[in-house]
């Protein structure tokens, strides 16, 4: 008896090993594949780099920032980030202000050209959102978008630290 259900239970494990490498490599192709979708989309941005894109849209769904807030937001270096906005504010999409509680930060925010431009930018993100979930079988979409969901919140969790996150 303790031969069988050792046997199932090592079924069991690597049932369940190779569904988390499965799971880690889809999420890992979707991840890829969806970025460099967005990247093409960034070629039509009427900025410089999908940085300067990421900034535009990032501001506009999330609200104005601290140069450190939006380094931690985007995971980019600050540095690298700094001349993008620097960039952004010579285009006339963006202006640095000083921060109302804050006097060593600059409070980062869209100026009507920047909301222009970060709303064209997010209708073609969501337009090719559109064409992608079209592609699926008109059954599963909502069921798509259902997991989507529950999968950003599981994401999201993972990010905030809640238990099981970690190294």
């Amino acid at each position: 008896m303790k031969v069988i259900y050792s046997a199932v239970m090592n079924v069991a494990i690597d049932n369940k090993t190779g569904e988390a490498a499965q799971t880690g490599a889809l999420l890992r192709t979707i991840t890829r594949l969806f970025g460099d979708l967005q990247q093409r989309n960034s070629a039509c941005c009427d900025v410089q780099s999908a940085t300067q894109c990421s900034i535009l849209t990032t501001l506009q769904r999330e609200g104005d920032q601290t140069l450190a807030a939006l380094t931690r937001t985007l995971n980019l270096d600050k540095a690298w980030l700094s001349r993008s906005t620097d960039d952004l504010v010579e285009q006339g999409l963006l202006v640095k202000t000083p921060h109302p509680n804050d006097r060593r930060a600059l409070l980062l925010r869209l100026t009507d050209a920047g909301q222009t431009s970060a709303q064209d930018l997010d209708a073609q993100l969501n337009a090719q959102s559109s064409r992608v979930l079209a592609r699926l079988p008109e059954e599963d979409r909502a069921a798509a978008l259902r997991l989507l969901t529950t999968l950003g919140a599981a994401l999201q969790a993972e990010l905030d630290g809640e238990v099981g996150f970690g190294c």
